[in-house]
């Protein structure tokens, strides 16, 4: 029975020696593992960082290029309106001059009074009423 005690306290005492050293591998795996990652994920950082500053200047290219392009358009459509308004007014001189005969005066603007501040005339001013008998 001491025998088989001593035997086994020296298997356990070996097994416990073997763990120890399982243990202190795979915490230094673990360190090394944990370093390299860090250093992964910081150098992704790093890209991710270039790659948004890259994709920033090149959103920021592409949308002056828009701008620069919708204010060309805006110019185009707006010397086209333009050209349409004074082929309308054209159109219209001739179509008065087929109609009438000669060329319209040029329009002179009146001084319209405003009828709050008028005077009242006799005209507007309230009848008498008449009583009933």
């Amino acid at each position: 029975m001491i025998n088989n005690l001593t035997n086994d306290m020296t298997r356990l005492c070996g097994e416990i020696a073997a763990l120890r050293g399982s243990r202190a591998d795979l915490m230094s795996k673990l360190a090394e593992t944990s370093a390299e990652m860090q250093a992964s994920v910081t150098q992704m950082l790093a890209g991710f960082g270039e790659a948004r500053s890259e994709m920033s200047k090149q959103t920021k290219a592409e949308l002056s290029e828009f701008v620069a392009s919708v204010k060309e358009a805006v110019t185009e459509l707006r010397q086209q309106v333009a050209q349409k308004q004074e082929e309308f007014r054209e159109d219209l001189s001739g179509a008065h001059q087929a109609w009438h005969g000669a060329r319209p005066a040029p329009r002179q603007e009146r001084a319209v009074e405003s009828p709050r501040f008028r005077e009242p005339s006799e005209d507007l001013a309230p009848k008498a009423k008449k009583k009933k008998r």
